[in-house]
């Protein structure tokens, strides 16, 4: 039995092929996909229609797809509606069909994958505890290095100790960093695949993971799968979403292109400089201040 473990897709079709292309070669028995699939790319209807299609498939909604069915129900707040930081978001939202609304909003939060007589595997997001938040290996210099690097919020070994105590499986699956990783601990086996569709490791290839059964334990594999970076910036232009996505998606484009962290670089100076203007707990960033922030950021 061997699994393709995906995660955070972002709407980016021709990274999602090279993946599904790679596990097909390499004979993948089925998928999981831990969240994050559409929004903040130019593909949104094109990726749920791939993801729809794979069978064998386990999926779970991520962070960005609750934003889609918050926009969807009438819970998001207000400025999610209007600000231009916001304005990907938007578009993904303005552009998905109103079917895979729907079933984005059915996927489950998290979920156990059990494959015949193989053990069990734990499917999240973020943590077993929030989508929102980071899991990550603090006692392991080398990826904390990288998450400090890519500017990705750290956790502490005692979160991630008290993480995987809430888990009883003894695979866990997350994403949401977009920065491959696997490690073990207290006789469990934690990997997050990193990012098809945005990776911010510092290497722009779509990432993902083989997970393997070989008769007592589960074994894994990190791919690093080559694809058409230029073809992904094109959509980016021809979909209207570079236009209409201002600043936020021209950060978005970069991550894919750079395989770095732009976008939280430019979310970081837009805070401090609304910071500095006196809106020190702003959830989102005022307009003025917003497009300040595009204008004044280091792009280069």
């Amino acid at each position: 039995m061997r699994l393709a473990i995906l995660a955070d897709i972002h709407a980016n079709l021709p990274a999602l092929d090279a993946v599904l292309a790679d596990a097909r070669q390499n004979r993948a028995d089925g998928f999981i996909v831990a969240g994050d699939h559409i929004t903040g790319g130019p593909h949104p209807n094109e990726t749920m229609n791939a993801l729809r299609s794979l069978e064998n498939c386990w999926m779970i909604r991520g962070n960005t797809d609750d934003y889609l069915v918050q926009l969807a129900n009438g819970a998001a707040p207000s400025e999610w509606r209007a600000s231009r930081q916001w304005a990907p978001t938007r578009w993904s939202f303005d552009h998905l069909d109103h079917d895979y609304l729907n079933f984005l909003a059915a996927l489950p939060e998290q979920c156990v994958v059990k494959c015949g007589d193989a053990a069990p595997i734990r499917v999240v997001h973020g943590t077993p505890l929030s989508s929102t938040d980071h899991l990550l290996p603090e006692y392991d210099a080398a990826i904390a290095e990288i998450f400090a690097r890519a500017l990705v919020q750290r956790r502490d070994h005692v979160l991630f100790d008290q993480a995987i105590a809430a888990v009883g499986e003894p695979v866990l699956i997350c994403g949401h960093s977009h920065i491959s990783w696997r490690t073990e601990r207290a006789g469990r086996l934690v990997i997050n695949p990193g990012s098809v569709g945005g990776p911010i490791n510092g290497d722009p290839r779509a990432q993902y993971a083989l997970l393997t059964w070989r008769g007592e334990r589960w074994q894994s594999e990190q791919r690093f799968v080559e694809y058409d970076i230029a073809r992904e910036g094109a959509a980016y232009v021809e979909s209207g979403l570079l236009n209409e996505g201002g600043g936020m998606a021209r950060a978005f484009l970069l991550d894919t292109e750079l395989g770095q962290n732009i976008s939280g670089k430019l979310l970081r100076h837009a805070f401090r400089l609304a910071a500095d203007a006196g809106f020190r707990d702003c959830a989102v960033v005022p307009d003025d201040i917003w497009d300040r922030a595009v204008e004044s950021f280091d792009w280069a």
